[in-house]
């Protein structure tokens, strides 16, 4: 354990020690109710409740909510806060969860503890699964102006969660008409305004939104997002020519822009929420299309290098630059049915959610590309097309048996992938079908998993809950023929046939009730996640010297993940009527039989097809959040430490172990607010990473995307101002500017791209 853990660990211990120790007459209580209670708000996700601190006497302006450890949300007036122009911005604000390459919109992924590829974490809008995989393309898009909340569990221990979710699983709730509605007001609407001037966004929000009668409401939502490229930090210098004194890819100075960083955005909201009775139905749609003429690579900094000889060939940089680049286009199409029937009985509590999602991407060179462009098979082709298609269906039960309850569920999900691309410099080649092919390393395909869940909370007595589960999954895996006979040769090991995988995934929680303001809890868990349709069906060209053929003989991956944890909570800590709340989370995650491509000298000796299973990796680390109030003071401080490492190398996929990819430096962050009046809210945010040598990553290799960074700080400030009464009451104005100082800094899991600069975000509403 190395020194940073240690002291990481002891300091946060320490501080919880201290306050186990400092007790006063108390006013505050942890809500059992909230604790144990399922949520009771139709399209919450149906998971155990984040558990609330209720104040009695102390109406703090910030409230203060408690997650257990390696739990967060985030709610609706955060999200209004920040401004977020991306939804990975939003979850930025946890410790253990990072913005994985996101200077360029559409590019963004998030990683957690550690795993950031788009299996390994498992979101759900609405309880209605999303997610896209591409190359150097992002995973997950949700407009933040559509949401209410998120809920983020890190790490494999939901039981909902199925193949996959090693790194966790986020559950985001649409808006709905009671969230605007005034007491006896039917009908409303919210108009909203705001303006970014590090890229001249300018964005757009109409709602309306009714309560039609005692059992029906609904609200449309819809926003647009119109913004120009991209102004990175101070100091930028950058040239993407190959001789010096040609023309820079992007301009130089305290201005510089990051090319071909503009987009549009158009989302749309709508749902309507029954409530009869015992009875609750909610159904919502979403649509997100995001367009914008970008690199077809869109994870990336500089763009292709411009030569002379292109230059010369297109007949000025600018056309050779644009040349570069696609028109991009990305829809997410969403629907979300949501049943809950809650008699009076303790034995039936039933929901039931039923949704299909349509994730797609459609991009296209400029004309003067399918004339003089020459593009390669590793390119994508002058036109690529990406669709995935999912079915999702989910019912279960909760039944309470005393102070015990047992929750029974089964699952099906089905996620079907259309790919195909039209590459023009291969329009004469009958072995590429003229053209137009499924790219070899992005193969189509369809996966279906069946699953069955069980989970009891037993309450061994009044401290002590234990919460066994088990989860059964069954996955089928199968390929679809490629057009092109140079990647549909079953003599080459091209058989795109049906393989399937399944297992049992155990877990186990404790929860010991220290005393009334300290909670211990232990979680264990034993989770699989199936190869994915790239894993199995990616292949080589029929005369490859080696990799050829499919990978049907890959194993499940899978994971050992422990978490250890305690929350705190007191009051009158340093003065009376102040309130401190901790939350400490250790976790150690142990991967087994991880799919990575063949490679090395010895790649031979290992199992046959392009993707093997390798020795697994660790990875293990700490999490802490300290949230302070006092009267109209709020103090949040937030911490992150990991470390991890592969067993073998990812160059060499036989060789000596290494550091671990895709791991976030030790970060800090301390959030300082006050509340002026009711009404007028301002605060600070600085956000301190450390750096990360060579030393720290695996070694150089095409592979590997992790380049050295040097410690920074980030500062942002928050202005938000809600008038409560008067002739202002229907208003809200919030000011937010990201990256004060406009530093020029590139995060650790940018792959080496300049974070934006200086952002003064403002939005003003009001209310009909």
């Amino acid at each position: 354990m190395s020194y940073p853990y240690i002291k990481l660990f002891s300091l946060s211990f320490l501080a919880l020690s201290i306050q186990s120790h400092v007790y006063a007459d108390t006013q505050t209580k942890v809500s059992a109710e909230a604790k144990h209670a399922s949520n009771q708000v139709l399209g919450d996700p149906k998971v155990d409740a984040i558990e609330v601190i209720e104040v009695t006497g102390r109406a703090y302006q910030r409230g203060l909510k408690l997650a257990p450890p390696g739990e967060a949300v985030i709610s609706m007036q955060e999200v209004e806060e920040q401004q977020s122009t991306q939804f990975a911005e939003i979850v930025d604000e946890i410790p253990g969860v990072s913005i994985d390459g996101g200077t360029r919109v559409g590019g963004e992924r998030i990683n957690i503890w550690g795993f950031g590829e788009e299996e390994d974490l498992n979101l759900y809008l609405d309880n209605a699964p999303l997610g896209f995989e591409q190359y150097r393309y992002g995973s997950f898009f949700i407009d933040p102006d559509l949401i209410k909340q998120v809920e983020v569990i890190k790490g494999a221990h939901d039981v909902r969660s199925g193949n996959g979710g090693f790194g966790g699983s986020m559950y985001v709730t649409s808006k709905s008409a009671e969230d605007f509605l005034d007491a006896g007001q039917k009908f409303g609407a919210r108009v909203k305004a705001g303006y970014s001037d590090n890229d001249d966004e300018k964005r757009t929000l109409v709602s309306l939104y009714g309560q039609f009668n005692r059992h029906i409401s609904g609200i449309i939502n819809y926003t647009y997002r119109d913004a120009n490229d991209t102004t990175l930090g101070k100091g930028v210098w950058g040239s993407n020519l190959a001789e010096e004194g040609e023309e820079p890819e992007f301009d130089t100075g305290d201005e510089a822009k990051f090319r071909y960083s503009g987009y549009r955005q158009n989302s749309l909201l709508a749902k309507i929420d029954f409530d009869y009775g015992a009875h609750l139905l909610s159904i919502s749609m979403t649509d997100y299309t995001d367009e914008g003429q970008k690199p077809w690579a869109n994870r990336r900094g500089q763009l292709a290098t411009i030569s002379n000889y292109n230059i010369k060939k297109y007949g000025d940089y600018e056309t050779a630059l644009y040349a570069t680049t696609a028109a991009n286009t990305y829809e997410d199409t969403n629907y979300s049915l949501n049943y809950r029937y809650t008699p009076n009985n303790d034995w039936i509590d039933t929901q039931l959610v039923v949704s299909t999602s349509d994730n797609k991407r459609h991009w296209r060179r400029p004309d003067i590309a399918w004339e003089k462009m020459y593009v390669s098979v590793g390119n994508f082709g002058h036109e690529s097309w990406l669709d995935y298609k999912r079915t999702f269906a989910d019912v279960n039960n909760t039944s309470v048996i005393g102070e015990h309850t047992l929750r029974l569920g089964l699952q099906y999900l089905s996620s079907d992938r259309d790919s195909l691309v039209y590459n023009q410099t291969y329009a004469k080649k009958e072995a590429k079908n003229f053209g137009t092919y499924t790219p070899y390393y992005q193969p189509s395909g369809k996966q279906q998993t069946s699953s069955a869940y069980g989970e009891f909370a037993y309450r061994v007595n009044e401290q002590l809950t234990l919460t066994p589960s088990i989860r059964y999954d069954y996955i089928r895996s199968e390929g679809e023929q490629n057009l092109a006979p140079d990647y549909n040769d079953l003599n080459a090991g091209h058989d795109f046939s049906a393989v399937s995988h399944s297992g049992w995934s155990p877990r186990l929680g404790v929860d010991y009730e220290l005393s009334q303001y300290t909670n211990l809890y232990f979680d264990y868990a034993y989770s699989l996640q199936a190869p994915v349709i790239d894993d199995i069906y990616t292949v080589q060209y029929a005369r490859a010297s080696k990799a050829i053929m499919t990978s049907r003989d890959l194993k499940a991956e899978r994971i050992h993940a422990y978490k250890l944890g305690m929350t705190q909570v007191n009051d009158d800590l340093f003065t009376q009527g102040d309130t401190l709340s901790s939350q400490i989370t250790l976790f150690y995650n142990k991967v087994e039989n991880d799919v990575a491509k063949r490679s090395g000298e010895n790649a031979v000796d290992q199992a046959q097809g392009y993707n093997t299973n390798l020795a697994g990796y660790y990875n293990q680390g700490v999490d802490l959040v300290v949230n302070y109030r006092y009267q109209d003071l709020f103090v949040d401080l937030v911490a992150a430490y990991i470390k991890g490492e592969h067993n073998g190398s990812l160059k060499d996929s036989t060789g000596e172990d290494e550091p671990l990819a895709d791991l976030a430096p030790t970060n800090v962050s301390l959030k300082l607010g006050y509340y002026f009046t009711q009404d007028l809210m301002a605060a600070w945010r600085g956000k301190w990473y450390d750096s990360k040598s060579e030393e720290d990553m695996p070694s150089a290799s095409s592979f590997r995307t992790d380049q050295p960074t040097h410690a920074y700080i980030v500062q942002d400030f928050y202005l938000a101002y809600l008038p409560k009464s008067g002739a202002l009451a229907d208003w809200e104005a919030y000011l937010t500017v990201k990256n004060i100082t406009n530093q020029h800094y590139k995060p650790y899991l940018a792959d080496g791209v300049a974070s934006a600069g200086r952002d003064i975000r403002l939005s003003l509403a009001y209310k009909f």
